[in-house]
């Protein structure tokens, strides 16, 4: 992807073939006629530099490099999005705990990925309308889908049940191989320093921005 945007700027400038082996010549077919016959841009002219400027820049090829050549990332958006219901950043959880919710945003991002749209009674799909701020007054019509369903839960309590009654110690060894996997806290991993020399750190520096003030 970076090289094909690289490419751009050769583009505008009538220069069809590239020096990267990534992407080595623009994919339309040879230019003839009325497509050919165009103001190009000068190559090493002051708009050629200022543009190759802008499309080269550090910050906006690093996004570049993140697109996908063949695939909308709208989906994975979605997962991220169902992440926060199930583990919201606002809240602490154990790695046990976070391990878990992970595990069941998984299942239910996958039980309800594919819900057909919603109809009405008469059998007509059910679609609507939004106004987002990005298109300036221009609408967007989106399909609704049908409620998400838990049956995924249904399915899990049952087979854990089942699992149980056969061997209740065969649930135990799981639960304690991901305890003892579980990472410890990051904190721990700081050099600590006694509570009276941090106090005494805390009130020299107050003193230091009094004294300023």
């Amino acid at each position: 992807m970076e090289a094909k945007w690289r490419s751009l700027v050769n583009h505008i400038q009538d220069i069809h073939d590239h020096d990267t082996p990534a992407f080595s010549s623009c994919a339309h077919p040879p230019l003839e006629g009325d497509q050919r016959d165009k103001e190009w841009l000068e190559p090493g002219s002051m708009g050629a530099i200022k543009l190759e400027s802008i499309v080269t820049k550090t910050s906006l090829l690093k996004d570049v490099r993140q697109l996908s050549p063949q695939h909308q990332t709208f989906s994975l958006e979605a997962f991220h999005s169902l992440i926060l219901h199930f583990a919201p950043k606002h809240t602490g959880f154990s790695y046990l705990g976070m391990y878990s919710r992970l595990l069941l945003v998984a299942l239910h991002y996958n039980f309800n990925a594919n819900r057909e749209t919603a109809r009405r009674s008469d059998g007509t799909e059910k679609f609507c309308v939004r106004y987002p701020r990005f298109r300036k007054g221009a609408c967007v019509v989106r399909p609704i889908k049908e409620k998400a369903s838990y049956g995924y839960a249904t399915s899990l309590i049952e087979a854990l049940w089942e699992s149980y009654t056969q061997s209740p110690k065969a649930l135990q060894e799981p639960i304690s191989n991901l305890s003892a996997c579980a990472p410890a806290p990051i904190a721990k991993s700081f050099e600590q320093i006694p509570k009276e020399e941090a106090i005494s750190l805390y009130l020299a520096q107050q003193s230091r921005y009094n004294k300023s003030n």
